[in-house]
């Protein structure tokens, strides 16, 4: 059955463009101009180059919620996606950063939709916060991608988007072998950029 969960194609680049194509027609239908921003998976793939594809977009927060989902669910039937590709249960965890993201990527912009994304300071603030193990390897992407060689520097990017509280104990020891390996693959492959310095051990 089309669109149903069992028939959901996976979503990558040019999937996912060809999905808010769709949608954005359908908000036009409607005479509706929404905005859309997103974060997790789907964020990391379009911005990030972290995977090749995702099953669903975890949206922090959608105008006209209740007209976009549904014409989300009509995509879902034309394209053969899962029916809920755009989701916002994301909304209710609860390591998501109190301050707006002013660094946010513009994924899609037309008339009707525009999808704008996390910036990778702003997922690996949460990903650090929530120190995760099956978020390891995001948290060394994001760490290679904006050049992190201290812990210090986690911590500043930390403290920007969760500017009352420091980075919980378990998850900055867990940050900090992450941080390790990185630097660690950095000496092996003659790292070019700024020399690693010291990461801070857990003996501080």
């Amino acid at each position: 059955m089309p669109g149903s969960p069992e028939s959901g194609q996976a979503l990558d680049r040019a999937k996912l463009r060809r999905a808010f194509e769709g949608l954005e027609a359908h908000l036009a239908h409607r005479g509706v101009r929404a905005h859309i921003y997103i974060v997790g998976g789907a964020a990391l793939m379009l911005a990030h180059r972290r995977s090749a594809s995702t099953m669903d977009v975890d949206a922090l927060s959608i105008d006209h919620r209740d007209i976009v989902l549904a014409a989300a669910r009509s995509v879902a039937q034309e394209q053969d996606l899962h029916e809920d590709w755009l989701i916002d249960d994301v909304r209710w965890i609860p390591v998501l950063p109190a301050r707006p993201d002013d660094r946010a990527e513009v994924f899609f912009d037309s008339p009707h939709l525009v999808v704008t994304g996390a910036s990778a300071a702003h997922i690996l603030a949460m990903k650090v916060r929530s120190g995760r193990v099956r978020d390891f390897e995001d948290i060394k992407s994001l760490m290679r991608e904006l050049d992190i060689t201290t812990m210090e520097e986690v911590r500043e990017i930390h403290r920007a988007v969760y500017s009352h509280d420091g980075i919980p104990w378990r998850s900055e020891l867990r940050v900090e072998d992450c941080l390790r390996e990185v630097c660690e693959e950095r000496d092996r492959e003659g790292y070019s950029g700024r020399p690693p310095r010291h990461t801070g051990g857990r003996g501080r």
